[in-house]
Protein backbone atom coordinates (compact mmCIF):
# COMPACT_ATOMS: atom_id res chain seq x y z
CA UNK A 1 0.00 0.00 0.00
CA UNK A 2 1.35 3.45 -0.90
CA UNK A 3 0.51 6.80 0.64
CA UNK A 4 -1.52 7.82 -2.45
CA UNK A 5 -4.90 7.02 -0.77
CA UNK A 6 -3.90 9.16 2.22
CA UNK A 7 -3.10 12.15 -0.01
CA UNK A 8 -6.27 11.70 -2.07
CA UNK A 9 -8.58 11.58 0.96
CA UNK A 10 -6.92 14.61 2.55
CA UNK A 11 -7.12 16.69 -0.62
CA UNK A 12 -10.78 15.85 -1.15
CA UNK A 13 -11.70 16.77 2.40
CA UNK A 14 -9.80 20.06 2.20
CA UNK A 15 -11.81 21.03 -0.90
CA UNK A 16 -15.06 20.20 0.94
CA UNK A 17 -14.06 22.37 3.89
CA UNK A 18 -13.22 25.35 1.69
CA UNK A 19 -16.60 25.08 -0.02
CA UNK A 20 -18.68 24.82 3.17
CA UNK A 21 -16.89 27.02 5.72
CA UNK A 22 -18.76 30.31 6.33
CA UNK A 23 -16.97 33.59 6.86
CA UNK A 24 -16.19 34.28 10.51
CA UNK A 25 -17.07 37.58 12.10
CA UNK A 26 -15.05 37.42 15.33
CA UNK A 27 -12.38 35.43 17.13
CA UNK A 28 -11.62 34.43 20.74
CA UNK A 29 -8.49 32.76 22.14
CA UNK A 30 -7.60 30.62 25.15
CA UNK A 31 -4.67 28.56 26.44
CA UNK A 32 -5.56 24.97 27.30
CA UNK A 33 -3.99 21.67 28.36
CA UNK A 34 -5.05 18.28 27.01
CA UNK A 35 -3.93 14.99 28.57
CA UNK A 36 -4.45 11.69 26.78
CA UNK A 37 -3.66 8.01 27.23
CA UNK A 38 -4.54 5.48 24.53
CA UNK A 39 -3.98 1.72 24.73
CA UNK A 40 -4.46 -0.72 21.86
CA UNK A 41 -4.39 -4.40 22.73
CA UNK A 42 -3.94 -7.34 20.36
CA UNK A 43 -6.56 -9.83 21.50
CA UNK A 44 -4.41 -12.62 20.11
CA UNK A 45 -2.62 -12.53 23.45
CA UNK A 46 -5.80 -14.01 24.94
CA UNK A 47 -6.54 -16.49 22.17
CA UNK A 48 -4.49 -17.09 18.98
CA UNK A 49 -7.76 -17.26 17.01
CA UNK A 50 -8.30 -13.56 17.82
CA UNK A 51 -4.94 -12.46 16.40
CA UNK A 52 -6.52 -10.05 13.90
CA UNK A 53 -8.78 -8.43 16.50
CA UNK A 54 -7.85 -5.31 18.49
CA UNK A 55 -9.27 -3.49 21.50
CA UNK A 56 -8.99 0.32 21.85
CA UNK A 57 -9.20 2.05 25.23
CA UNK A 58 -8.69 5.82 25.63
CA UNK A 59 -9.10 8.46 28.30
CA UNK A 60 -8.70 12.25 28.09
CA UNK A 61 -8.86 15.25 30.37
CA UNK A 62 -9.09 18.74 28.85
CA UNK A 63 -8.64 21.99 30.77
CA UNK A 64 -9.63 25.52 29.65
CA UNK A 65 -9.29 29.11 30.93
CA UNK A 66 -5.49 29.07 30.95
CA UNK A 67 -5.69 25.42 32.10
CA UNK A 68 -7.39 26.47 35.33
CA UNK A 69 -10.79 24.76 34.85
CA UNK A 70 -11.95 21.35 33.64
CA UNK A 71 -13.51 21.65 30.20
CA UNK A 72 -14.11 18.08 29.02
CA UNK A 73 -13.57 14.48 30.05
CA UNK A 74 -13.62 11.78 27.41
CA UNK A 75 -13.67 7.98 27.58
CA UNK A 76 -13.48 6.05 24.31
CA UNK A 77 -13.43 2.33 23.56
CA UNK A 78 -13.67 0.24 20.38
CA UNK A 79 -13.18 -3.14 18.81
CA UNK A 80 -11.06 -3.35 15.66
CA UNK A 81 -10.16 -5.84 12.96
CA UNK A 82 -6.78 -5.88 11.17
CA UNK A 83 -7.55 -6.20 7.45
CA UNK A 84 -3.89 -6.14 6.38
CA UNK A 85 -0.57 -5.16 7.95
CA UNK A 86 -1.40 -1.53 7.12
CA UNK A 87 -5.19 -1.27 7.30
CA UNK A 88 -7.74 -1.80 10.08
CA UNK A 89 -11.42 -1.02 10.67
CA UNK A 90 -13.01 -0.05 13.99
CA UNK A 91 -16.39 0.28 15.70
CA UNK A 92 -16.59 2.10 19.02
CA UNK A 93 -18.36 4.14 21.66
CA UNK A 94 -17.35 7.32 23.47
CA UNK A 95 -18.75 9.29 26.39
CA UNK A 96 -17.94 12.99 26.63
CA UNK A 97 -18.64 15.12 29.68
CA UNK A 98 -18.76 18.86 28.92
CA UNK A 99 -18.21 21.08 31.96
CA UNK A 100 -19.58 24.59 31.37
CA UNK A 101 -19.00 27.66 33.49
CA UNK A 102 -19.60 27.41 37.26
CA UNK A 103 -23.21 26.96 38.38
CA UNK A 104 -24.20 25.28 35.09
CA UNK A 105 -25.06 21.63 34.64
CA UNK A 106 -22.73 19.11 33.03
CA UNK A 107 -23.73 18.30 29.44
CA UNK A 108 -23.37 14.65 28.46
CA UNK A 109 -22.65 13.36 24.98
CA UNK A 110 -22.69 9.77 23.74
CA UNK A 111 -20.99 8.87 20.47
CA UNK A 112 -21.04 5.85 18.23
CA UNK A 113 -18.09 5.90 15.85
CA UNK A 114 -16.57 3.97 12.97
CA UNK A 115 -13.14 4.43 11.44
CA UNK A 116 -10.68 3.23 8.82
CA UNK A 117 -7.04 3.37 9.90
CA UNK A 118 -4.25 3.26 7.28
CA UNK A 119 -0.49 3.29 7.84
CA UNK A 120 2.46 3.52 5.48
CA UNK A 121 6.25 3.55 5.91
CA UNK A 122 7.90 5.33 2.98
CA UNK A 123 11.64 6.01 3.07
CA UNK A 124 11.18 9.57 4.41
CA UNK A 125 9.13 8.71 7.55
CA UNK A 126 5.93 7.17 8.89
CA UNK A 127 2.46 8.14 7.63
CA UNK A 128 -0.94 7.43 9.12
CA UNK A 129 -4.44 8.31 7.94
CA UNK A 130 -7.57 7.96 10.07
CA UNK A 131 -11.05 8.50 8.63
CA UNK A 132 -13.66 8.56 11.40
CA UNK A 133 -17.45 8.89 11.20
CA UNK A 134 -19.30 9.85 14.40
CA UNK A 135 -22.95 9.80 15.42
CA UNK A 136 -23.21 12.29 18.28
CA UNK A 137 -26.08 11.98 20.77
CA UNK A 138 -25.76 15.33 22.53
CA UNK A 139 -27.92 16.22 25.52
CA UNK A 140 -30.62 18.82 24.58
CA UNK A 141 -29.57 18.78 20.91
CA UNK A 142 -31.74 17.28 18.16
CA UNK A 143 -31.40 15.36 15.87
CA UNK A 144 -28.35 13.12 16.15
CA UNK A 145 -25.37 14.93 14.67
CA UNK A 146 -23.27 13.14 12.06
CA UNK A 147 -19.66 14.28 11.85
CA UNK A 148 -16.75 13.27 9.62
CA UNK A 149 -13.16 13.56 10.84
CA UNK A 150 -10.08 13.17 8.66
CA UNK A 151 -6.71 12.83 10.42
CA UNK A 152 -3.28 12.66 8.74
CA UNK A 153 -0.06 12.17 10.75
CA UNK A 154 3.63 12.21 9.81
CA UNK A 155 6.59 11.32 12.02
CA UNK A 156 10.31 10.94 11.46
CA UNK A 157 13.25 10.27 13.83
CA UNK A 158 15.18 13.46 14.57
CA UNK A 159 18.37 11.49 13.99
CA UNK A 160 18.43 8.09 12.30
CA UNK A 161 17.98 5.42 14.96
CA UNK A 162 17.06 7.95 17.67
CA UNK A 163 14.21 7.32 20.12
CA UNK A 164 13.17 10.96 19.62
CA UNK A 165 11.04 11.86 16.61
CA UNK A 166 9.47 14.94 15.09
CA UNK A 167 5.68 14.61 14.81
CA UNK A 168 3.14 16.68 12.89
CA UNK A 169 -0.53 15.99 12.23
CA UNK A 170 -3.72 17.70 11.15
CA UNK A 171 -7.37 16.78 11.68
CA UNK A 172 -10.36 18.36 9.93
CA UNK A 173 -13.93 18.03 11.29
CA UNK A 174 -16.99 18.41 9.03
CA UNK A 175 -20.62 18.22 10.17
CA UNK A 176 -22.79 16.23 7.77
CA UNK A 177 -26.14 17.60 9.01
CA UNK A 178 -27.60 20.50 10.96
CA UNK A 179 -28.94 20.35 14.53
CA UNK A 180 -31.31 22.46 16.64
CA UNK A 181 -30.19 24.20 18.74
CA UNK A 182 -26.65 23.82 17.58
CA UNK A 183 -24.79 24.12 14.34
CA UNK A 184 -25.22 24.01 10.59
CA UNK A 185 -23.90 21.56 8.06
CA UNK A 186 -20.28 22.11 7.07
CA UNK A 187 -16.96 22.98 8.66
CA UNK A 188 -16.73 22.39 12.41
CA UNK A 189 -13.08 22.72 13.42
CA UNK A 190 -9.45 22.06 12.55
CA UNK A 191 -6.66 20.81 14.81
CA UNK A 192 -3.00 21.11 13.81
CA UNK A 193 -0.20 19.61 15.94
CA UNK A 194 3.58 19.91 16.01
CA UNK A 195 5.70 18.27 18.67
CA UNK A 196 8.26 15.72 19.78
CA UNK A 197 7.73 12.01 20.33
CA UNK A 198 9.81 9.65 22.44
CA UNK A 199 9.64 5.88 21.98
CA UNK A 200 10.40 3.95 25.16
CA UNK A 201 9.89 0.56 23.50
CA UNK A 202 7.68 -1.15 20.92
CA UNK A 203 4.93 -1.01 23.54
CA UNK A 204 5.12 2.59 24.77
CA UNK A 205 5.45 6.06 23.23
CA UNK A 206 4.83 9.59 24.47
CA UNK A 207 4.21 12.75 22.44
CA UNK A 208 4.34 16.33 23.72
CA UNK A 209 3.61 19.39 21.64
CA UNK A 210 1.37 22.25 20.58
CA UNK A 211 -2.13 22.00 19.08
CA UNK A 212 -3.72 24.92 17.30
CA UNK A 213 -7.48 24.37 17.45
CA UNK A 214 -9.73 26.53 15.28
CA UNK A 215 -13.44 26.08 16.11
CA UNK A 216 -16.47 27.54 14.39
CA UNK A 217 -19.12 28.76 16.85
CA UNK A 218 -22.72 29.54 15.89
CA UNK A 219 -24.50 32.53 17.45
CA UNK A 220 -28.23 33.11 17.02
CA UNK A 221 -30.37 36.20 17.66
CA UNK A 222 -34.00 36.95 16.83
CA UNK A 223 -32.98 38.69 13.63
CA UNK A 224 -29.99 36.76 12.34
CA UNK A 225 -27.31 34.20 12.96
CA UNK A 226 -23.55 34.56 12.73
CA UNK A 227 -20.44 32.46 13.03
CA UNK A 228 -17.62 33.32 15.40
CA UNK A 229 -14.27 31.58 15.56
CA UNK A 230 -12.40 30.43 18.64
CA UNK A 231 -8.70 29.67 18.49
CA UNK A 232 -7.31 27.57 21.32
CA UNK A 233 -3.59 27.19 21.99
CA UNK A 234 -3.15 23.78 23.56
CA UNK A 235 -0.31 22.01 25.34
CA UNK A 236 -0.87 18.36 24.44
CA UNK A 237 0.62 15.45 26.42
CA UNK A 238 -0.24 11.98 25.09
CA UNK A 239 0.89 8.43 25.90
CA UNK A 240 0.29 5.52 23.52
CA UNK A 241 0.50 1.87 24.55
CA UNK A 242 0.54 -1.16 22.24
CA UNK A 243 -0.08 -4.22 24.35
Amino acid sequence: MTNAPIRAVSAGLLIAVLMTAPKAIAAEEDFRVWENITAITNLGSLDPKLDKWRWWLEGQGRFRDDAGALDQSLARTAIGYQLTDRASIWLGYAHVGNYPRPQARIQHEHRIWQQLLLTDKPSFGDLMSRTRLEQRFIQNVDPVEWRLREFVRFSRPIVEGSAFSFVIWDEVFVRLNSTTPGTRFGFDQNRAFAGIGYTFSKQARVEVGYINQLIQLRTVTRRAQGFNERMNHILSVSMFLNL
